[in-house]
């Protein structure tokens, strides 16, 4: 935080288990697979922790994860991209990973507000936005909100922006706390616990080196130990996607569980016309964890046309 005594919204209750965050985040930190700078910005909603990789007068990129994912998702596609691009993989703010807010953020503007904070203190002028989930939701709406600071934007399996997924994580929340208040009750419930994997995919099996990562976001994910600071992802007019002038790439993995990814797919082209977008066969909601040479080569490729 810019403030030692502000308090930090989004803090984990349990001491211990913000000490297995905090160890668990750093022990994937220091796995980053390229030479890295870290960097944290003060801004009016709290400080953001920022992991910049790649030549400092590369074009600048800018990556955003899914909800409560942190930067290290990216670990697994900084490499690719920071051949190409100067990298900055965000911690967003109010969702926990290194990144601290002290003020709640209630609507898109407030996050435009920080994007152009953060952006003048890394020294951005106009960057491309790389978004998964959530995160595509902010790039998208960033292109919108504040158009001459985004160069390009590339959503891979958006939340909320072009379809509501309302229903599906109705039923996903209200499953979870009948589980708990049937488990607190001491009855036997058939249908195991939400993980991270379950979530994310059908059948979906981590490799040693996600599961490192899928175990440092359950430390939080299903457990009240962490509220995050958020807005909720909602759909973008079809009036104001048509005034955005950023060119938009929309990657979408066909192992999909929020929605079905080709009727997404046909809605967005229809409510955005000069979007581009296709399907990565085999990925699953964090596709570029899923299918990393397939995204990273479909991000540089649009990215440099």
């Amino acid at each position: 935080m810019s403030d030692p005594d502000v308090q930090c919204i989004e803090a984990i209750k349990s001491a211990d288990v913000r000490a297995q965050y905090s160890a668990a985040y750093d022990v994937q930190l220091k796995k980053w697979p390229v030479a890295h700078e870290e960097r944290f910005v003060s801004t009016h909603f709290g400080r953001t922790h920022v992991i910049a990789s790649g030549a400092a007068d590369a074009p600048p990129l800018v990556l955003l994860h899914a909800f409560q994912a942190t930067a290290m998702v990216w670990r697994f596609n900084v490499e690719a991209l920071s051949g190409h691009f100067r990298v900055y993989a965000v911690d967003i703010i109010g969702q926990g990973g290194k990144s601290t807010s002290s003020r709640p953020l209630k609507r898109r503007g407030d996050f435009a507000q920080w994007f152009s904070e953060l952006f003048n203190a890394l020294g951005i002028v106009r960057a491309s936005l790389v978004g998964n989930s959530y995160g595509a939701f902010l790039a998208l709406s960033m292109a919108s909100l504040m158009p001459e600071r985004v160069s390009r934007v590339v959503m891979i399996n958006p939340a909320g922006t072009f379809a509501s997924f309302f229903p599906i994580m109705l039923r996903m929340v209200v499953g979870g706390v009948s589980q708990r208040i049937l488990v607190a009750a001491g009855m036997q419930v058939a249908r195991p616990a939400p993980s991270v994997a379950s979530t994310l995919g059908r059948d979906v099996v981590f490799s040693p080196e996600e599961a490192e990562w899928a175990n440092l976001v359950s430390l939080v994910a299903f457990n009240g130990q962490m509220r995050p600071n958020a807005i909720w992802p909602a759909m973008i007019s079809s009036a104001e996607l048509r005034k955005i002038r950023a060119p938009a790439l929309l990657l979408l993995g066909d192992n999909e569980l929020l929605y079905n990814p080709q009727e997404v797919l046909r809605r967005a082209q229809a409510r955005m016309p000069t979007l581009e977008a296709r399907i990565i066969p085999g990925a699953f909601h964090i596709a570029a964890m899923a299918k990393p040479n397939e995204v990273n080569a479909s991000i540089i490729e649009f990215l440099q046309r």
